[in-house]
C-alpha cells in the first residue's frame, strides 16, 4: 500500500479536504497496483489545471510527485468546490503517467513541464482510454476534438486516436508528437 501525504493538509483559499484527495489517491493507486510513495501538491493559489507527474527514478520505491493547481480538482459548476470526478480523472491520469515514467520504454520521456503540446495530447489520449478501461468516465469526444485540434481534422488523425484509446502498452516512442 503507498503512503500518500497531500499539502497543504488544510485548503484555506478552495473547499478541498487533503484527506479525501489521499483517500481517492490511494484507491486510484491500488487499482494501478503502484506500491510507491505518492506526495500531491495542490496550488491552491489559482484556479487553473495544469497538472504533471514525475517519479525520482525508475524503481518501485520511487517518490512519485504529483503536482497540481486547483482547477484541475475543481467542480466547474460549484467553483471552488471539490469535484470527485474531476479528481479522479485528473489522479488517475497523473499515476497513469507516473506509472509509465517508472517502465523502462519511458525513460526517454521528457518531464511533463517540458512536453509539447501533441506530447502532452498525445499521452493524454493515451491514459484516458485506460481510464475508461478502469472504470472511470472520460469524455471521449473532449479528447477526440483536443486531438484533432493538434494533429488534424482528417480519417488518418481518427484512427490514430482510436489506436491510442484502445491501447494498453504502448512506450514513449509509440506516441506520436
Amino acid at each position: 500500500m503507498s503512503t500518500i501525504a497531500v499539502t497543504p493538509e488544510r485548503f484555506t483559499l478552495v473547499a478541498y479536504d487533503a484527506d479525501r484527495i489521499a483517500e481517492i489517491t490511494r484507491g486510484l493507486a491500488e487499482r494501478l497496483q503502484l506500491t510507491n510513495p505518492i506526495v500531491i501538491e495542490v496550488d491552491e493559489r489559482t484556479p487553473l489545471g495544469k497538472m504533471s507527474a514525475s517519479v525520482d527514478s525508475a524503481s518501485s520505491d520511487a517518490t512519485i510527485r504529483l503536482q497540481l493547481e486547483s482547477g484541475a480538482l475543481e467542480d466547474t459548476k460549484n467553483l471552488t468546490n471539490f469535484s470527485d470526478t474531476r479528481a479522479h480523472l485528473s489522479l488517475g491520469r497523473l499515476l497513469l503517467r507516473a506509472s509509465d515514467r517508472l517502465r523502462d520504454d519511458f525513460a526517454d520521456a521528457p518531464p511533463d513541464r517540458d512536453l509539447t503540446n501533441a506530447q502532452n495530447t498525445a499521452w493524454k489520449v493515451y491514459c484516458g482510454g485506460r481510464l475508461e478501461r478502469l472504470g472511470l468516465a472520460p469524455i471521449q469526444q473532449q479528447y477526440r476534438y483536443d486531438f484533432r485540434n493538434r494533429f488534424g481534422f482528417r480519417d488518418d488523425v481518427d484512427t490514430l486516436f482510436d489506436r491510442l484509446w484502445a491501447s494498453e502498452n504502448l512506450g514513449w516512442h509509440d506516441l506520436p508528437g
